[in-house]
């Protein structure tokens, strides 16, 4: 019953983070400087395993934005011009009964009434299908949830898991209760509007807590400060690190 709370939430820790998410996209530190000051390509390179899964993701969702677009422009067509062209198809002289009812409309001064009205809603209905359509088409792309919700995950360094991870975190484990996520485990007769968004969610901020364990672990183990950066290995943070750190414990 609070889906639609908690997704306001996501919304407002995502425009909180707006900054961030597009250095991210750019693969570019926020306040476009080098981190550690030394020269910007190295750094732009450390940043590049989050920047094309953030690529990924943005092409697959310029795609479903394109495909509602077309959608929106072909319902438009269709209902603005589809009737009249049918009608006088199936009934030649309705061309000249349509041609007379707008004569009479418009010496009666109504036919800029009747345009509106028509335009309003032929532009109305076009656009709720183009919403419509993107939105089919984006929620069924799996892919992007799953890249989404394993930046976290990626090599090297991370500006969205730096920024964005505490807030996720404290979400998804302290703000929403535990017997909301259980519905994800439901499966088809769950009673979440968007299940896909909401596993992505949860995975992202699991996997915020697998990197700060590793990154803990690598500062340790290296001598480094407690908040230095850590340039994660290309092979990324291991998915079973808990299960590892779990089992060393």
């Amino acid at each position: 019953m609070k889906e639609t709370k908690y997704r306001d939430r996501v919304q407002e820790i995502l425009k909180k983070h707006r900054g961030t998410l597009q250095a991210a996209y750019n693969a570019t530190p926020e306040d476009g400087s080098s981190i550690d000051g030394n020269d910007p390509l190295p750094m732009k390179e450390k940043y590049a395993a989050e920047n094309r899964i953030i690529q990924r993701v943005m092409t697959n969702e310029r795609s479903a934005f394109l495909s509602g677009l077309a959608l929106s422009g072909l319902v438009f067509a269709s209902v603005r011009f589809g009737p009249r062209y049918l009608a006088v198809r199936i009934n030649p002289d309705k061309a000249r009964k349509l041609k007379e009812a707008d004569e009479i409309a418009e010496k009666a001064n109504t036919r800029w009434i009747q345009k509106t009205t028509a335009f309003v809603f032929e532009a109305s209905f076009g656009a709720w299908a183009g919403w419509r359509g993107y939105n089919i088409v984006s929620a069924q792309n799996k892919n992007s949830y799953e890249e989404i919700s394993k930046i976290p995950l990626c090599a090297g360094m991370s500006s969205v898991s730096e920024n964005v991870c505490p807030d996720f975190v404290s979400l998804v484990h302290k703000e929403i209760p535990r017997a909301f996520w259980s519905h994800l485990d439901d499966g088809e007769d769950t009673q979440m509007k968007d299940p896909q968004r909401w596993q992505s969610v949860r995975d992202f901020a699991d996997n915020c807590i697998k990197r700060k364990v590793y990154e803990d672990s690598y500062r340790k183990q290296n001598g480094l400060d407690p908040g230095i950066s850590v340039d994660i290995p290309k092979e990324g943070v291991p998915e079973n690190i808990l299960l590892s750190m779990n089992k060393k414990t």
